[in-house]
């Protein structure tokens, strides 16, 4: 400001001195470059204001005893000029009374002036320490004075130094190698150069490290050796032996000088392990094991895991297995979505041959999460296993065509397909073979290399063509033959001797009749198939008509004579007998019409000569009447001459009933002759009376 209202010579300024004469007067003496002085000037102006504020109000960050530095916030920005202090010692109790009242003075207590070492941003500075500044149980303070203000000052004492977090799997159930690891970054971060500024043992108990212990939540205690009820262990050069609880606690004499950090300052979660993926080619499986989650070690908060694969037909599946706890027996049980899981180990098991060909499965398990400001869920590395795949193909081995082969994920069971080659010449399939082996088509194989399927050939064997038409044929009529051998795929010749609708003339079961042909039937259309080739026909029989052989001679025909008669019956060509019975000239004596006379026959007449025609036979013949001569007797008209001889018979009889007398000498009387005669006459009567009815019929 002086220089502001001199600036012709305020170049000339070597040092300006002001000086106060209590609060009404004010002066300054200027020393000029040339070493001359402006001697004692009064300021009239100038006033001297009477100080009433404090500094800035200090307040201690956390101090951890390795802390290289302190710091400290102001609830203003610090003017400039400010001056601090550090009291990195205080005796007499100075401590109890440095903050009382806004005094902040120290009198017999250790300070050293930091100014010109801190480093101020905004509100906050940065006090630069020495390594043995700070110690457990021991109070340090801060003086700030700005200018023209009051001073004003905080005190605090350093603390355990919290160490990194130590990661574990499950930070709400620590194994015991947690803990070794915790206990070790307690001690390690409460290390500097070597010396541990945890309240080891001292005095008696020097040499004795601070006692560490974790309760079942995981909350660490940090205790003084010399806080713990304990004996000496004389015979082992006086080592101290601390007491324990029945919890397996130490015994705390004083709790409050325990040192104690919860479990979510000490670990943190990490993710869990990823899950197992194996393939089992022999069994066709691939199986994905969840992280350990039982012994020490072991993911013991896991909760679920998730897998993600391509099923037959290229669709997308996620599956998760889900992990639970019976909170009273502490039994775990694991539930899937979608897939086989083992209730008690997790394990889901996959069919190879239900996942697409060369699918990658993938997956990833998820824990519960940590403690207080770390409770998300973490997630483990993404586990994936490609599947192999292998390729089955076919080989001709000499032969011809295509049988397809396929790609399969290795340990799939494949069906081996039917032959589709065509065989060199003269031979036929045989089967197949695989790996050395002669497998039959349709065999399982499990496919866990690219695998060669050779046909086997076989020499084809030839077949035969025969003929068949059943026992029913045609006598004298044989199946044609054919003596040729023929193999698979030959042509032959269908028989062209019989056709469909040839007829044969035959007989069957006696009967005469008409044999039709069927045709013949080839069930391989003339080509050679597997096997022997039998063409089939049928002949059926229809029987002829049979006929009647009759006689007839007509009405005119000699009384009591009947025409003959036949009872056979014939098929067209039959010989039949005429009947010889009668014959052309034959006669008979006999009458008509009251006449007697000679009945003559003509002989028979047959149209067929005696074979059957297409019509029944009739043989006709007749009959013709003469009447016959009747010799008159001379002397006595109308009676016949004693002694004339019948043509028919040859014998004598008597033709006329006249009374024959007898010659002399008969010893008959006339009555005995009369009744002769009378008997005689009633006998001619009769024989007249028969031959009438004879003739009428």
């Amino acid at each position: 400001m002086l220089k502001n209202a001199n600036p012709s010579i305020a170049s000339d300024f070597k040092s300006v001195k002001f000086s106060i004469d209590g609060t009404d007067h004010a002066y300054y003496e200027v020393t000029y470059t040339d070493g001359s002085t402006s001697g004692k000037i009064e300021a009239p102006d100038l006033k001297i204001k009477t100080v009433t504020e404090t500094s800035a109000a200090p307040t201690i960050q956390k101090v951890q005893v390795t802390d290289g530095q302190i710091i400290v916030t102001f609830d203003k920005e610090i003017a400039a000029g400010t001056k601090f202090y550090f009291v990195n010692n205080f005796t007499d109790n100075e401590d109890n009374s440095f903050c009382e009242g806004g005094k902040c003075i120290v009198d017999k207590s250790t300070s050293r002036e930091m100014s010109q070492a801190v480093s101020v941003d905004g509100t906050k500075v940065t006090f630069p320490i020495n390594d043995d500044d700070l110690k457990l149980g021991k109070k340090f303070g801060i003086i700030v004075k700005e200018p023209h203000k009051f001073r004003s000052c905080a005190k605090s004492e350093p603390v355990v130094t919290t160490p990194d977090k130590v990661a574990v799997r499950d930070p709400h159930k620590l194994t015991d190698a947690d803990k070794q690891a915790i206990d070790k970054a307690i001690r390690d971060a409460n290390t500097v150069h070597g010396v541990s500024k945890l309240p080891d043992g001292t005095g008696d108990w020097e040499g004795t490290l601070a006692l560490i212990e974790f309760d079942k939540e995981g909350n660490a205690r940090i205790i003084n050796p010399s806080n713990v009820e304990g004996t000496w262990d004389w015979n082992n050069g006086g080592v101290f032996v601390p007491g324990k609880n029945q919890d397996g606690t130490y015994q705390v004499i004083d709790e409050s000088q325990v040192t104690k950090f919860p479990a979510k300052d000490l670990v943190k979660n990490i993710a869990p392990k990823s899950p197992a993926i194996a393939v089992d080619t022999d069994k066709g499986e691939v199986t994905i094991t969840p992280p350990a989650y039982k012994d020490p070690g072991d993911d013991t908060d896991l909760a679920s895991y998730t897998i993600t694969y391509k099923d037959e037909s290229g669709a997308e599946k996620t599956v998760t297995a889900t992990r639970t706890v019976d909170a009273t027996t502490g039994k775990t049980a694991w539930t899937s979505d979608g897939a086989t899981v083992d209730a008690d180990t997790g394990v889901v098991t996959l069919q190879i041959k239900d996942l697409a060909v060369g699918d990658t499965i993938t997956a990833t398990a998820k824990d519960k999460g940590g403690l207080e400001g770390d409770s998300d869920p973490l997630t483990s590395n993404q586990a994936s296993k490609k599947l192999e795949t292998a390729k089955v193909t076919y080989d001709a081995n000499g032969g011809t065509g295509v049988t397809n082969g396929k790609e399969l994920n290795k340990g799939v069971k494949y069906k081996l397909s039917d032959n589709a080659f065509i065989a060199p010449e003269n031979q036929e399939f045989d089967t197949w073979e695989v790996n050395g082996e002669k497998l039959a088509p349709g065999t399982e194989i499990t496919v866990d290399k690219d695998t060669q399927v050779k046909a086997i050939w076989k020499d084809s064997p030839s077949y035969s063509v025969t003929y068949d038409w059943g026992a029913d044929a045609p006598a004298g009529k044989d199946a044609p033959k054919d003596t040729g051998s023929y193999y698979k795929g030959d042509h032959y010749d269908v028989d062209a001797t019989y056709k469909a609708g040839d007829t044969v003339e035959g007989e069957k079961d006696g009967k005469k009749g008409t044999w039709t042909f069927s045709g013949w039937t080839d069930p391989n259309n003339g080509t050679m198939g597997d096997g022997n080739a039998t063409i089939t026909g049928s002949w059926t029989f229809a029987e002829a008509p049979k006929y009647g052989v009759s006689y007839d001679w007509g009405a005119d025909a000699p009384a009591g004579k009947d025409a003959p008669k036949d009872t056979g019956s014939y098929y067209k060509g039959d010989h039949y007998d005429v009947d010889a019975t009668y014959k052309a000239g034959d006669t008979v004596e006999g009458e008509k019409d009251g006449k007697k006379g000679t009945w003559t026959f003509s002989g028979w007449t047959d149209p067929n000569n005696g074979t059957m025609g297409d019509g029944n036979a009739t043989i006709t013949g007749s009959w013709t009447f003469a009447e016959a001569d009747n010799p008159k007797d001379p002397k006595n008209p109308g009676t016949v001459t004693p002694g004339s001889v019948n043509e028919n018979t040859g014998n004598k009889r008597i033709n006329s009933p006249a009374i024959v007398v007898p010659e002399t000498g008969d010893a008959m009387s006339t009555s005995f002759y009369v009744c002769v005669m009378a008997l005689i006459g009633s006998a001619l009567s009769a024989l007249a009376l028969r031959l009438r009815k004879n003739s009428d019929q």
